[in-house]
């Protein structure tokens, strides 16, 4: 790969959502987010993948994760 064709660092909005974890469906169909999306308790935006990172690890500090009730995910928005 030429110096000139290296991939620069993504530029655009990150998400950070912490969400609730459902059971698993009882009948094996297992956790269909496009179907029945887990429900959102905080969204928080960020602008580079270091602050997203950053965040979550602060909100994974949170009881709530700990126990395994909620998850938090860091999502690239594109935009």
């Amino acid at each position: 790969m030429f110096w000139w064709r290296r991939r620069k660092a993504a530029a655009g909005k990150w998400i950070v959502v912490v969400s609730r974890v459902r059971p698993l469906d009882p009948n094996g169909g297992g956790r269909d987010e496009l179907r029945w999306p887990e429900q959102r308790d905080a969204e928080h935006t960020a602008d580079s993948r270091d602050a997203a990172d950053t965040i979550a690890g602060r909100l994974t500090a949170e009881a709530g994760v700990q126990q395994g009730q909620r998850r938090v995910k860091v999502l690239f928005t594109g935009h």
